[in-house]
């Protein structure tokens, strides 16, 4: 005996409608949006800088690498690599003067 596929897979005329597919995801993207907010976050607060060390630099090259793949994935997660990259050149630039000015 066949199994039955859901009602939901039906339009009106009684034609077999594909189910919806999910988005692609960009996990570089995800994780460097991550990495340059901690990143900012440890350049501000020198307790966070302790505990996480800086993570402005692998934050810039998640980004650049999650940007080329959301350029492959037609443009899933473009918005996230490129604030991870603001974010991490941010967290770069935070870091080094207060490394600096110290």
């Amino acid at each position: 005996m066949a199994t039955p596929t859901p009602a939901s897979t039906y339009d009106e005329r009684g034609a077999v409608q594909p189910l919806p597919t999910r988005p692609p995801l960009n996990g570089l993207a995800t994780l460097a949006l991550v990495y340059g907010i901690i990143a900012v976050a440890a350049g501000i607060l020198p307790a966070v800088r302790q505990i996480t060390g800086s993570l402005a630099v692998p934050a810039v090259a998640l980004a650049a690498t999650g940007l080329a793949n959301a350029r492959r994935l037609d443009g899933a997660g473009m918005k996230q690599a490129a604030i991870g990259l603001v974010t991490g050149f941010a967290g770069l630039a935070i870091s080094l003067a207060t490394y600096l000015t110290t």
